[in-house]
């Protein structure tokens, strides 16, 4: 996975679509109608995200997920 261009790696595609989701969020919230029903899907999205993109970072560079929690 390593050996990979980093434009090809799925972190970095998740990476993007967090970034664009986090965007979406600030616009939302910063308007003149922040209604929880726009932002809660969002939030869960974050989430999801956050957590693969861990995972798959993990994945990536080899580590045990116990390494990581130390």
């Amino acid at each position: 996975m390593k050996n990979l261009p980093s434009c090809d790696r799925f972190s970095t595609k998740l990476l993007k679509d967090l970034s664009r989701n986090r965007e979406e969020l600030l616009k939302i919230e910063s308007s003149n109608r922040p209604f929880t029903h726009l932002i809660d899907p969002l939030l869960v999205r974050d989430r999801q995200l956050s957590e693969m993109l861990v995972d798959c970072l993990i994945h990536e560079l080899d580590f045990k997920k116990e390494e990581v929690k130390e």
